[in-house]
């Protein structure tokens, strides 16, 4: 082990002790601020109960508000569905299992058969995910009459189905509700469930409703409030997924919210296609088919929080229809994992909700990486495999470029005896431009690019940021373990540390140690080729070597599994492919021969000049050519008057 190994490795046990240290000290103090958080909590708790109370009471006095208004606008059977008990219908498809509730006719819960939140992936209980359920999801369509707003949240509508638990063995099922104005004008909500699908048709029919609607109204509002709860293993990993995202018509992009802010308010005035209330893995799309002034916000909620909820999403937007005859709002309600294939097999751009990367990096990912990995998937049980498969096949596929980037080390390698001789024969610091020119003119002569190594690296950067965003957002990961990664779309944890380190975590990834040692290894490999550089240049060398890896360290702890075991292999196979470059393919020797000869066949040719030198060779010749034209012409007029 060298002197700067030495120093390196010290450096960092340095620092993790110091950390270490620190946080031992301030035991008490963090205790205190967790007491302070807990205490905040509880308060908030009190207050949200207190909010909840003075909710009901608004609550009363707006239905007896809603029965006035319902009574003398919409009719006495309308103001009469203001009061019910609620009943509950369930239907079970291949996919989902859905709950209607007849108060606001509205689906009142989703839970997905085939997967299952962290916790209950972890206990191997198999119980059905719940994407929503009860009071997390509020759904209201608004009515004009009269200029007064009836919202259908606070009905309870009639269901036209007996039976309560229901299974869709056709194709499609229809589930209607109805709310009563009087004996033949009615609101109906038609959901069409299908069989194979994670599709839900939502129709709104107006019956006979021109005489009770206000008929200078030609827009319905629709309010939709969902709370997204955390379904994966790391709470803020899975938070900063969750956001809002939404689609105009026409176009082939697609919007969001930064989901890194805390509450984010937007006004779209323009016409939208579609609205997702999206998490990590899954989405809650409403298709409004071109819904106008659309409100869209959300709220983060703290990570500390008992209902562990995410964020509160909500869309404020208002549906065209014709209120002056019997009139059908068509609507689809989508509750999908973020698959690429499936998202991409329900048309409307879904397909674009996953992060992918920008422009020439998301189709790296499209058309090269997901294909790829989908092959392998049908032949690789394990996915620990198919990453390693997946690793080596990128390899392969810049193998060019890093024979290019290794043999442009090698000749520099080669060149540093002759180097170093000429930073002994300018050993002052006033004579470094000197040395460089000398330098130069040796690189010149021997045809080597001191910068040749470096473009090979640059060009394998977009498969490298390509599947730095493929990991963390591939569903194929999700609860799928290698090795004592047990989810590697979450960070695997070795250690959980009774303390937290900042800027690192709670918790000790093993991958993420493994690949910054080969980080670390593979750097100190690449530098040994290097020669001639200038104090600076060292300076950040050093820095790559041993503050990098640390860096990475703490930026990764929190990362996919499977993306800092990807990092890792990559630097293995890197660290193999130099050592068998080196041992089997470059002769330092024969290399050394190769420039020496090209050097001294480049000192004796003659001297090629430069483009600015061959220009004004051009120009000279031309003015020597017109100086001896004009003598010829007046040699010719002297003879002419002889």
């Amino acid at each position: 082990m060298d002197k700067n190994t030495g120093t390196g490795i010290f450096l960092i046990v340095l620092i993790i002790g110091a950390y270490m240290w620190w946080n031992f000290k301030n035991t008490e103090e963090y205790n205190s601020v967790r007491r302070r958080v807990q205490d905040s909590i509880r308060e908030i708790e009190k207050t949200r109960e207190e909010f909840n109370i003075q909710t009901k009471i608004s609550d009363s006095i707006n239905r007896e508000r809603q029965k006035v208004i319902a009574a003398e606008n919409m009719g006495k059977m309308m103001s009469a569905s203001l009061e019910g008990t609620e009943s509950v219908y369930t239907v079970e498809t291949e996919k989902l299992i859905l709950a209607f509730s007849n108060k606001g006719g509205k689906i009142k819960s989703v839970e997905f058969k085939d997967y299952h939140n962290y916790n209950d992936f972890k206990e191997n209980n198999g119980k059905p995910m719940k994407l929503f359920f009860g009071d997390d999801n509020d759904f209201s369509l608004g009515l004009f009459a009269k200029s007064q707003i009836i919202k259908t949240s606070d009905f309870y509508f009639k269901a036209l189905s007996e039976e309560r638990n229901l299974n869709v063995t056709d194709d499609s099922l229809s589930l209607p509700f109805r709310l009563y104005a009087d004996s033949a004008s009615y609101v109906e909500f038609v959901y069409t469930i299908y069989k194979d699908k994670y599709k839900v048709g939502f129709d709104i029919n107006f019956n006979g409703m021109e005489a009770h609607l206000d008929q200078r109204a030609s827009i319905a509002e629709l309010r939709w409030k969902l709370d997204l709860i955390q379904q994966e293993k790391g709470f803020a990993n899975e938070n900063k997924y969750t956001t809002v995202a939404y689609k105009f018509p026409g176009e082939n992009t697609i919007e969001d919210f930064s989901a890194g802010k805390e509450t984010l308010n937007e006004n779209i005035k323009t016409k939208l296609e579609w609205i997702n209330f999206k998490q990590h893995f899954f989405s809650t799309i409403l298709v409004t088919n071109g819904s106008v002034n659309n409100k869209l916000s959300f709220v983060s909620h703290p990570e500390n929080n008992p209902a562990k909820l995410l964020k509160t999403c909500e869309a404020n937007v208002q549906v065209e229809f014709n209120s002056r005859k019997n009139n059908n709002i068509p609507l689809e309600f989508y509750f999908l994992p973020n698959h690429f294939g499936t998202l991409k097999s329900y048309g409307h751009s879904f397909e674009k909700i996953i992060p992918l990367g920008w422009s020439f990096i998301g189709a790296i990912n499209r058309f090269i990486v997901i294909p790829v990995f989908n092959l392998l998937r049908g032949s690789v049980a394990s996915f620990g495999l198919i990453i390693l498969i997946l690793t080596i096949l990128m390899k392969i596929l810049v193998s060019p470029l890093t024979w290019k980037s290794y043999l442009s080390s090698a000749k520099m390698k080669v060149l540093k005896p002759e180097i170093d001789k000429i930073g002994e024969k300018y050993p002052d610091s006033k004579d470094a431009m000197k040395k460089q020119q000398e330098v130069m003119a040796l690189y010149k002569r021997t045809g080597v690019n001191m910068f040749g190594g470096c473009l090979p690296m640059l060009l394998q950067l977009p498969i490298l940021y390509a599947l730095f965003s493929f990991f963390p957002s591939s569903f194929e990961l999700r609860q799928n373990g290698f090795l004592w990664a047990d989810d590697l779309s979450s960070f695997d944890s070795v250690l959980d540390l009774p303390f937290t380190i900042p800027f690192y975590g709670s918790h000790v990834s093993l991958f993420t140690l493994f690949m910054a040692l080969a980080l670390m290894v593979s750097s100190k490999i690449s530098m040994s080729q290097q020669s001639g550089l200038n104090s600076q240049m060292k300076q950040m060398n050093m820095m790559m070597l041993y503050v990098m890896p640390v860096m990475m360290l703490a930026f990764f702890n929190s990362y996919s599994s499977g993306l800092t075991y990807y990092y890792f292999l990559s630097n293995v196979i890197t660290i193999a492919q130099t050592f068998v470059i080196r041992k089997y393919f470059v002769n330092e020797e024969a290399l050394r021969k190769k420039l020496n000869d090209r050097a001294t066949k480049n000192q004796n040719a003659p001297k090629k000049l430069s483009f600015t030198e061959r220009m004004m060779k051009k120009q000279h010749d031309l003015e020597r050519t017109r100086k001896q034209q004009e003598k010829q012409k007046k040699q010719q007029k002297n003879k002419r008057h002889k």
